[in-house]
């Protein structure tokens, strides 16, 4: 699968959501393979908020209600091992980056929308917005982007 036609961009990188990352690092779906194999190859790299990274690792499954797949135990060995293959940038936000990160957080929970992932999402939001990168999320990630908070940036779904 060609990524320019997968992701709509030619830019060499993108930032993750940890919806994303998990169904990369698994594999969960052919897109996900996809990018799985072009960073393997050194041909795509991902950069992450290390929050994304800690989140991921703690996620037992894809989250969608709809998904026949088996899930697999430990996807935090999944994700640690696309980290050390590498092409997968893990990043600190910087102060400025987190303290808007947080009003966003802020800004979701007022809505109701909390939890870790949506923290995660605030952030790889953040860092995409930050770096005007395109920010990689799935359909099932969409709550943790409010319609109302909005998410400045392009969004590629995979």
């Amino acid at each position: 699968m060609e990524l320019h036609g997968l992701l709509g961009t030619s830019d060499g990188y993108a930032v993750a959501d940890s919806f994303a990352l998990y169904q990369i690092a698994t594999g969960h779906t052919p897109a996900a393979s996809s990018l799985k194999a072009a960073i393997s190859a050194r041909e795509f790299r991902l950069v992450i908020p290390s929050v994304t990274f800690a989140v991921s690792c703690a996620m037992r499954t894809c989250w969608d209600e709809y998904c026949t797949k088996g899930h697999q135990f430990g996807t935090g060995t999944s994700v640690q091992s696309l980290v050390d293959r590498g092409g997968v940038d893990i990043l600190e936000l910087s102060p400025d980056e987190a303290v808007s990160a947080g009003k966003l957080y802020a800004r979701c929970a007022d809505q109701r929308v909390e939890g870790a992932e949506v923290l995660a999402a605030c952030h790889a939001s953040r860092l995409a917005q930050a770096r005007g990168a395109l920010l990689l999320s799935t359909r099932r990630a969409a709550y943790c982007y409010p319609a109302s908070v909005g998410s400045s940036g392009r969004i590629g779904v995979i």
